[in-house]
Order: structure tokens, then C-alpha cells, then sequence
């Protein structure tokens, strides 16, 4: 009995000293190794954050770059628009001009004669007739043009499309009074205007 005992408190002893010497096998580290594993945590933490930032960077660079290309983009597509209107422009203006050159010519119009304009100080000679009160508003801004194109030597595009506008409300104006004026006399007057807009065609600039 006394053996039996032995043997199991031997046996204790035994599993106590093997728990023991795996608690401290699972916990061995030196002072070196410890420190070791901090610094190379601290190593792979800052790299870690080295590459975030880098890759922040390079996607700020990117948009940046995309942004900048899309200005350029935009710039160009504004220069290239309005190039082509004041080039549709430019085509309308003279599709215009032959138009009304081939009416002039049909209608066997002569330009104004020396008598009926100066060009050297650009004043109209109105017949009596068009120089009623009711036709200042025309007559006068008319006047006004051929003296800045006799001062300048030439109109602006506005100024000619000015111009134009108002030999052609003129026109429309006296048309619409037809029943006022016998025949002969409504066609001279629509005639002298279109003489005025002959002179400006011939001198388009």
C-alpha cells in the first residue's frame, strides 16, 4: 500500500514538472528578441503608411492631371465653336451679299449717281419724297453710317448689318403703303433704296 501511494505522488510530480516546463517553453523570450519584434512592428507600420500616402499622392497627381486636361479640353472646344459660327457667319453674310447682288443685277439697278451721293463725305441726296417725317428713323441712321464709312473708310460688320436693317425695314415700311402712293412713284422710292443698298454691297469690307 505504502509503494502504491509512492507511486502516484511520484506520478503528480511527474505531470506537475512537464506542465511547468511547457508553460515556460511557450513563454521563452530574451530581452533581444523582444525588442527585435518592436522594432520590426514599428518598421512594418511606417511602411505601411509610407505606401498609403504614396498611393494618396499619386491618385491626388491623377486627378489633378485630369482636371488640367479638361480645362485644356474645354478651352478648345470654346475656340473651335466659335470658330466655326463666325465662319457660318461669314459664309451666311456672303451667300447674302450674292443674293441680293444677283436681284440688284436682275432688276437692272445702277448705283447712286455723283449727283444723288457724295462719297468723299458720305451724304445722301433723299428724294423729296423720302424725306418725310415719317421716315427719320431709316433716313437717319442711314445718314449716320455712310459718314462714319466716308470718315473710317469702311463699316464694321455691325454697322453694315445695321445698315442693311434699315434699308430693308424702309422697304417694308413703304410696302405696307402702297395703297397711299400711285405706282410709278412707290417704285422710285423703293428703287432709290435699293440704290442705297447697291452702294453698300459695292463697298463691303
Amino acid at each position: 500500500m505504502r509503494f502504491f501511494e509512492s507511486a502516484i505522488v511520484l506520478g503528480l510530480s511527474l505531470v506537475a514538472s512537464f506542465a511547468t516546463s511547457q508553460v515556460i517553453m511557450n513563454q521563452a523570450s530574451t530581452a533581444a528578441e523582444g525588442y527585435q519584434r518592436g522594432v520590426a512592428g514599428v518598421i512594418q507600420a511606417q511602411g505601411e503608411r509610407n505606401l498609403s500616402n504614396s498611393q494618396a499622392a499619386i491618385n491626388m497627381t491623377d486627378a489633378r492631371s485630369a482636371h488640367i486636361d479638361n480645362q485644356v479640353k474645354s478651352v478648345n472646344a470654346f475656340w473651335e465653336t466659335r470658330g466655326i459660327y463666325e465662319q457660318h457667319k461669314q459664309e451666311e453674310q456672303y451667300q447674302m451679299t450674292q443674293r441680293r447682288s444677283a436681284y440688284l443685277a436682275r432688276n437692272g439697278l445702277q448705283s447712286l449717281t455723283p449727283q444723288e451721293f457724295d462719297r468723299s463725305t458720305g451724304a445722301i441726296a433723299w428724294p423729296k419724297i423720302l424725306e418725310q417725317p415719317a421716315y427719320d428713323e431709316y433716313r437717319k441712321k442711314l445718314d449716320e453710317l455712310f459718314k462714319d464709312r466716308a470718315s473710317n473708310g469702311a463699316l464694321t460688320g455691325s454697322q453694315y448689318m445695321e445698315a442693311t436693317t434699315a434699308t430693308k425695314e424702309w422697304r417694308a415700311a413703304i410696302t405696307a403703303q402702297k395703297d397711299q402712293y400711285p405706282g410709278p412713284i412707290l417704285s422710285d422710292m423703293l428703287r432709290f433704296i435699293l440704290k442705297v443698298n447697291r452702294e453698300l454691297d459695292d463697298n463691303l469690307s
